[in-house]
């Protein structure tokens, strides 16, 4: 059985100072995409903002970018802890040195909320994600795009605003 399991982050778990925080064991190793799909910010957290979802579109010329991260199995059960509201599922992620196979966290459908929008510290965490991982500049572009509300809970903002050294 293998020791560790591959992870495909496309929204704040990018940024590996995020992900990091929820498991330790977290070690990028590549960059790529899934075909077919679209990012969306669409889901609705508990927190009442949207987070990101990886919309099943079905066009080859979608693309959503991401990181491909590899932690300890023991870690996956942890890291699901932190991903309310989405389910697993199993995805062939297109990469340079090859396909990898990873899991994908994506929003349950009863919790897509085309209303919503991202708060400023959770686009951040995505926008800083796609920097330091070097996603092709028109996405990171795209996603610099995404419009942003502010978040009105300050020890929320500050919380979060503490991981943002990605």
């Amino acid at each position: 059985m293998d020791s560790h399991v591959n992870v495909f982050a496309y929204g704040s778990n990018m940024c590996t100072g995020r992900i990091r925080a929820r498991v330790s064991s977290a070690v990028p190793i590549a960059i790529g995409y899934i075909s077919g799909r679209r990012v969306a910010f669409h889901k609705r957290s508990l927190d009442g903002s949207g987070k990101a979802d990886a919309l099943h579109t079905g066009s080859d010329s979608d693309r959503v970018w991401g990181v491909v991260f590899s932690l300890s199995c023991p870690h996956k059960s942890v890291l699901d802890t932190h991903e309310p509201g989405y389910r697993v599922e199993d995805v062939a992620v297109s990469a340079n040195n090859g396909t990898i196979a990873a899991s994908m966290y994506v929003a349950q459908e009863h919790l897509i909320d085309t209303s919503l929008d991202p708060y400023c510290w959770y686009h951040r965490f995505v926008v800083q994600g796609a920097l330091e991982h070097r996603l092709p500049t028109p996405y990171v572009q795209q996603l610099e795009a995404i419009p942003v509300v502010t978040d009105q809970d300050a020890a929320r903002r500050q919380l979060n605003a503490s991981f943002l050294s990605c």
